[in-house]
């Protein structure tokens, strides 16, 4: 049966899922993307808001991150009622898939260029490649523009900005572009008719061409194949490179194809390690979300413990139980309470019982003594001096009832600790007379 904190962090999760449905429909995607983060931090186990996150991926034309959550959602929930089981059919089956991960491909190479060797000019041309093969990938388009408004070229650096925009609004990094694209143009230059105008993608020359012409989607058997034949070609091609006179028109070929068969190996391993990477991370986010979950059904439980010992506390008192309450009382570790909500029931509990309830246990203490029970009158005075320990009434009472069971060495103790601690008051006398000086 699942915790009230559970429950609660369901609940939570389902409120930052359903403010992420609104900002889907407003197409902020970048305001979407953190709350259903936020949601999932509460409850890694909402198939609903995962799916709903890997479609908002997949619509940025992070493809890669989109199968993430799906493959997660589909190990979560396996059930075939899971849609993250349709979404990875139909991206099996979606011819446009291999473009877009071919589109992935050629942004990390352009941010390569861009980083290791600042070749802004051949990164601008993969770019351009990139998008023609994914017109959604976001990343790929704000980052041409960027490159573009480097060279100044403002309005074609709009057109992108624009295109961005239109998939994802809410995204304050594209925002900011296009505000600063806004204020380096004249008015008017970036409306979209205007941008239609200018908006198109470069190809790419045949010297540019970073790709193989043909590309063959893999299944998992075909991919081990590849690999194994991808190892012997690159061992014969090795023995050809070390022999150079025996090269021929057929080691030309093969080595051609030694370079087709691996930038399609390349490509899968590329996926799968981007894939493994992710899940990891995933779990890593898991298991430390378990570990903040365990560590706060802890607490809850002390809040829970803390809470109905209270009103135990309170009720018993006002229901005439007394002794029980002051038990409850005094066995409380009133140092562990912290939560303001505790504070005001340990503050309700504290001033009945340190009020009047070690009082009240004093008078039922001498009332036992005349009724004779002389056992539980010592355990109404000593259970009302564990509440008020410097009470000269309660503490004579008791020391005058030790004396009249003969048990002088108590009796004594607790003269003398009256006399030291109230030396001036009327029980300090009669505790020196008790003791016979």
């Amino acid at each position: 049966m699942a915790s009230v904190y559970e429950r609660e962090f369901r609940q939570i999760s389902n409120r930052f899922y359903n403010l992420a449905l609104d900002r889907v429909e407003a197409r902020d995607l970048f305001g979407a993307t953190l709350l259903l983060k936020k949601s999932l931090a509460f409850n890694a186990k909402n198939i609903n808001a995962r799916n709903l996150l890997a479609l908002v991926f997949y619509e940025e034309g992070a493809i890669t991150e989109a199968i993430v959550q799906w493959l997660v959602s589909r190990d979560l929930y396996k059930n075939e009622l899971n849609p993250a089981n349709e979404y990875l059919r139909k991206i099996q089956d979606d011819d446009e898939t291999n473009k877009f991960f071919q589109s992935v491909k050629i942004y990390n190479q352009a941010i390569d260029d861009i980083k290791q060797y600042e070749r802004n000019d051949l990164a601008m041309l993969k770019l351009y490649k990139a998008i023609e093969l994914n017109p959604h990938n976001v990343k790929a388009m704000s980052l041409l523009s960027l490159l573009l408004i480097q060279i100044k070229d403002y309005i074609k650096a709009g057109s992108y900005l624009l295109k961005c925009q239109k998939i994802d609004s809410g995204n304050k990094f594209i925002n900011e572009y296009m505000d600063y694209v806004l204020k380096n143009t004249k008015k008017g230059e970036v409306k979209e008719k205007t941008i239609s105008k200018v908006y198109s993608f470069k190809k790419l020359e045949s010297d540019d061409a970073i790709l193989p012409k043909q590309y063959i989607k893999l299944s998992e058997n075909q991919k081990v194949i590849f690999i194994l034949i991808g190892i012997i070609i690159g061992a014969l091609s090795y023995s050809l490179l070390i022999s150079p006179n025996a090269k021929g028109s057929s080691s030309i070929a093969s080595e051609n194809q030694v370079i087709r068969y691996a930038e399609l190996v390349n490509d899968q391993n590329k996926i799968i390690r981007d894939i493994t990477i992710e899940n990891n991370q995933l779990k890593t986010d898991y298991e430390d979300a378990s570990v903040k979950l365990r560590a706060y059904e802890e607490q809850n439980k002390m809040f829970t413990s803390q809470y109905e010992t209270l009103n135990s506390i309170i009720n018993d008192f006002d229901n005439g139980y007394i002794s029980r309450a002051a038990k409850n009382y005094v066995e409380l570790d009133k140092d562990a309470i912290t939560d303001t909500t505790l504070v005001t029931l340990l503050n309700q509990a504290r001033s009945r019982i340190e009020g009047i309830g070690a009082k009240r246990l004093c008078e039922l203490g001498t009332e036992s003594w005349n009724a004779g029970n002389k056992t539980a009158a010592i355990s109404y005075y000593q259970l009302s001096l564990s509440i008020n320990p410097e009470d000269p009434e309660t503490m004579f009472l008791l020391a005058r009832l030790y004396q009249n069971l003969e048990r002088y060495k108590e009796a004594n103790e607790i003269f003398d600790k009256i006399i030291a601690q109230h030396p001036q008051s009327n029980y300090a006398r009669r505790s020196r007379e008790a003791r016979g000086y």
